[in-house]
């Protein structure tokens, strides 16, 4: 089954940060990316938001992504105000109409390009707030990235994988350099949805979403320390280890868009930055 094959060595890794529809930054570097035929890495992981950015990055789809965000900004099957203190404000499962009829994802080529150069989601264990480093098949790909993406509160909290419960990866490894640097990368490329010079320590939003959602103990603490989890990565990332070289792509400001997105119009705003900053870093690559 996906998530149960051996890990390959790594060399040259993305790794593609989460964060609602700020993922439309990602998708802009992503975008930039396909543009310029910029695709040198043995390996990707991609976290929440991130591995949705990925996997239409990796199927071929220019644009796709993009295109899915703005259509579930509109969406009323996907932003549920009605339910917000029952299943959710979002209806992750609707990915599986977006996936299979509305945008019909390219399952075949994305596993074709994934055959030799892996793809890994990134999932937190529900009871016991464990990361797994899951590799998609076809029949799980669309189950993987909602099991990445489902935060507890704002969403259903949990999705099941042949009957183990998931949650949103950003909990149990909200940038996993240290994992893939443990698995043999060399170089790293990360995609955050930050900027560079974010301020560390908890978040009162973070500290009142671990009180009142129904998870386990476990999980109610990595939601409470998740940005404090987010900069020990990148501290990790601003001291690796000898003989590595981790690169970092960030937005130059906060984003327009957040978890959630207000506009059409920030969506587009944040992927024009993103597609920007991508073809600034392929340049400079090239150049170097």
């Amino acid at each position: 089954m996906g998530g149960s094959k051996k890990i390959r060595e790594m060399k040259k890794v993305i790794i593609v940060q989460g964060g609602g529809f700020m993922t439309s930054f990602t998708t802009g570097v992503l975008d930039a990316f396909q543009m310029t035929a910029y695709k040198p890495f043995d390996s990707h992981v991609g976290i929440s938001g991130g591995s949705i950015a990925l996997s239409y990055f990796l199927s071929d789809q220019y644009g796709a992504c993009y295109q899915t965000m703005h259509k579930l900004i509109k969406e009323r099957r996907f932003m549920r105000y009605s339910k917000v203190l029952t299943d959710g404000l979002l209806n992750l499962d609707y990915f599986n109409d977006i996936a299979y009829k509305e945008m019909p994802f390219d399952f075949e080529t994305a596993t074709k390009n994934t055959k030799e150069r892996p793809f890994y989601v990134v999932l937190t264990r529900s009871d016991d707030g464990i990361p797994i480093y899951f590799q998609p098949q076809e029949k799980n790909w669309v189950d993987s990235i909602i099991a990445s993406s489902t935060i507890p509160f704002l969403t259903k909290g949990k999705h099941e994988i042949d009957e183990v419960g998931y949650s949103d990866g950003a909990l149990g490894d909200p940038i996993p350099v240290k994992w893939v640097v443990e698995n043999g990368a060399q170089e790293v490329l990360v995609v955050r949805t930050t900027p560079l010079d974010e301020k560390a320590g908890k978040k009162i939003s973070e500290v009142f979403a671990s009180k009142i959602t129904n998870a386990s103990q476990k999980l109610k603490t990595q939601i409470e320390n998740h940005s404090i989890n987010v900069h020990k990565a990148i501290a990790y990332i601003e001291n690796p280890p000898k003989g590595v070289k981790i690169d970092q792509i960030a937005p130059e400001k906060v984003l327009k868009s957040g978890v959630f997105a207000i506009s059409s119009n920030q969506l587009t705003e944040d992927y024009r930055h993103g597609l920007q900053c991508g073809l600034d870093y392929v340049f400079k690559t090239k150049k170097s």
